[in-house]
């Protein structure tokens, strides 16, 4: 980093002391049975697609080979969210600025967008294009702001139809962080942002936070209007060095001059030139040349659907209509997947299967060269030219209305009908819907997600059978790609919330894996709905939930962790306290290191004032037993945020000595038990504190 430009140099942050961790090092507690058993289908592990076809671990006997074996998983990171420090470096090492981002790219008598930032605290950011690198933009600048102030977290924060530009929604007095709002959905609420902006930029202040809100470029000269010299336009990049950045294992700038490409390659923003880069990446490690695929992928014929799918209904070649659709929801799959869903929706559409002898049969491999479109690959069972699948799917959807019905009972009936796709499957026919979805309405995706995870049979009472886990994996990975995307967010989220109050186990239990999902990036949204999901009636859905909220708690760390955890105390049931205990015991003893006497304090005040004494002892016990393995020395700055919580009040007093009585009562720090000297201790400072005792 480029020390004439960091923030220090403008002498612009003075950032207060962080607060002083409980324990100088890591200490080894005794193991409590507070962890939660984990949920089959957690992680992002992937291996190659024939090896898992393979498998046989999951084989049951039901005649049919491989069955429910396979999960779709999520991506590990999105880049949405709460924002990993690494993933930040990374895109910071990767990304083209373009001019009058950065200091280092200022252009002459202009602030730039980071000068604006640093300045302001607040930058409305837009760019002429609609998709064009606007949030990976403001991540470079918060990136560029943490470099100099490690305390800065980067985080976005999505917006629902009651979303406010608050404080309290978005700031916290605990932590300093770089917000990023995307308001470039389809949502009524900008007047109102721009009426509480001037506000909001005093609670920034306060906060010792930034605000980056990115609006939709029609929206510059209103903002502009109401806040003048806040408002950055971003530029385009020269598209030759993004697209060297992203194909890292073959010279770019060789490639380009050798394809003559360039001058369509400066027409085409950064997210298209990045996939374009990514694409031909791909395609050469399969051997395919190089140029071939760039020149093919930006060059190629473009089909012209309509002409080519009317040809084909003239002619009534109803399986080459039915390969189409069936490679566009299942491209890569095996070829008896993809040819089986075809007969699948001729049969939809009440079209006979020829059925033949098995001597006389053509070969998936076979019926799938009959699909004669020239972007697809036989061999690799792919569209050459990257979106033409989804294309396909938009176009029959769009134009062939009385299809519509069939295709989504078609689709939902995949991984019913088959048992045994890969990893990849199931998440392309997962993230096809999504794509799906983004034009023709959020109701396809919770249609399909809820038939995903009905229970397969009505004698059924268990909610996590192998089949069942399979198919709910797929509407999990839906929900949580909808539930962040700008324009089918709000109400994924909103009937996600209502599936938590509601009573129905199945919608429980797949809300609650998508919040687990969803945590690590959107806690707050997260934690919200799996409050109301503690309260089931439901063992496996409370188990799940345990799952989710301790992942959550591992990713964020013990003192973000218990300060969002904090919002679970108001109104609380007794299942949804119970809960809590059993997840705040996990964090005091998992995540010491990260705790805070500031973030303890508040904890134990809350706890104090809202736990029963069945759900206070075991987290007194935790914390005391945690406290017994920290150094001696350190012991008393444990015990003193449980002292300080009482407020001298008798009554709490009494509380939390009933609720340290975990073990016989210790005359003295006597004897080689660490956990009698921490209860002696603690004892010791209750009786000092406790008005009753203290002398006329």
């Amino acid at each position: 980093m480029n020390s004439e430009h960091d923030v220090d140099s403008f002498g612009m942050l003075e950032p207060p002391p962080s607060p002083t961790p409980l324990v100088s090092r890591p200490v080894q507690a005794t193991a409590l049975s507070y962890s939660a058993t984990s949920v089959e289908g957690d992680g992002n592990a992937t291996a190659g697609r024939d090896l898992r076809i393979m498998r046989i671990e999951n084989y049951y006997a039901r005649g049919e080979g491989l069955e429910w074996g396979s999960r779709a998983h999520t991506r590990q990171r999105r880049g949405r969210g709460l924002q990993d420090r690494e993933a930040l470096r990374q895109l910071a090492h990767k990304y083209v600025s373009p001019l009058g981002l950065l200091p280092e790219h200022a252009t002459e008598g202009t602030r730039t967008a980071f000068e604006i930032l640093r300045d302001e605290r607040l930058l409305v950011l837009s760019a002429p294009e609609a998709d064009g690198g606007q949030f990976a933009g403001g991540l470079r600048l918060g990136y560029e702001l943490q470099q100099n102030d490690p305390g800065l977290v980067v985080r976005e924060e999505l917006i629902d139809e009651d979303f406010q530009l608050r404080a309290e929604n978005m700031l916290s007095d605990h932590e300093r962080a770089v917000v990023l709002v995307d308001m470039r959905g389809p949502n009524g609420e900008l007047h109102q942002v721009q009426l509480a902006l001037v506000e909001f930029v005093r609670e920034l202040e306060r906060h010792r936070s930034f605000l980056i809100l990115i609006v939709p470029h029609d929206q510059n000269r209103k903002f502009s209007e109401r806040l003048p010299g806040r408002v950055h336009e971003l530029g385009k990049p020269l598209s030759v060095e993004v697209f060297a950045r992203y194909l890292t294992v073959i010279d770019a700038a060789g490639l380009i001059t050798a394809t003559e490409t360039q001058g369509h390659l400066e027409r085409m923003w950064p997210p298209r030139v990045k996939e374009l880069a990514e694409t031909v990446e791909r395609r050469a490690s399969r051997g395919e040349d190089p140029a071939e695929a760039l020149r093919d992928s930006l060059l190629g014929q473009k089909i012209d659907l309509r002409a080519e799918i009317g040809k084909r209904q003239e002619a009534g070649d109803s399986e080459w209509l039915a390969l189409l659709l069936a490679v566009a929801v299942l491209e890569g799959s095996a070829p008896e997947h993809i040819v089986n869903a075809a007969d699948a929706m001729l049969k939809k559409n009440k079209l006979k299967v020829e059925e033949q002898v098995p001597l006389l049969r053509p070969s998936p491999y076979a019926r799938l060269r009959h699909l004669d479109i020239e972007p697809f690959d036989v061999e690799a069972r792919e569209f050459q030219q990257p979106g033409f699948g989804l294309e396909v799917l938009r176009h029959f959807w769009r134009e062939h209305r009385d299809l519509q019905d069939s295709m989504l009972s078609w689709i939902g009936e995949i991984p019913k009908r088959f048992a045994d796709l890969a990893d990849e499957d199931l998440e392309r026919i997962a993230d096809r819907t999504a794509e799906l979805a983004v034009g023709a309405g959020h109701q396809i995706a919770l249609k399909l997600a809820e038939q995903w995870t009905a229970k397969d049979t009505e004698g059924n009472t268990s909610l996590q059978t192998p089949e069942s886990r399979y198919r709910r994996s797929v509407a999990v990975r839906l929900l949580v790609t909808t539930a962040t995307d700008t324009t089918l967010g709000t109400p994924t989220r909103n009937r996600l919330l209502t599936w938590s109050k509601g009573a129905n186990a199945d919608l429980q239990l797949l809300t609650a894996e998508v919040c687990g999902e969803l945590g690590t990036e959107f806690p707050r949204i997260a934690l919200t709905r799996l409050k109301h999901l503690a309260s089931s009636e439901n063992k496996e859905v409370r188990e799940a939930v345990r799952t989710a909220v301790h992942g959550i708690g591992t990713t964020l760390g013990g003192a973000r962790f218990l300060r969002y955890l904090s919002e679970w105390f108001d109104d609380a049931t007794p299942a949804r306290l119970q809960l809590l205990s059993v997840s705040a015991s996990s964090m005091l003893q998992e995540q010491l290191a990260d705790l805070d006497s500031a973030t303890m304090s508040s904890f134990w005040n809350q706890a104090l004032d809202k736990l029963p004494p069945e759900d206070l002892r075991p987290v007194v016990r935790t914390w005391v037993h945690t406290a017994a393995a920290a150094p001696i020395e350190q012991r008393p700055l444990m015990v003193e945020p449980l002292v300080q919580a009482t407020q001298s009040d008798p009554r709490r007093i009494a509380q939390l000595q009933f609720a340290s009585r975990i073990q016989s009562i210790p005359l003295g720090p006597l004897g080689n038990d660490p956990v009698d000297e921490v209860l002696f201790q603690l004892w010791t400072r209750l009786d000092e504190v406790d008005p009753i005792l203290q002398p006329e």
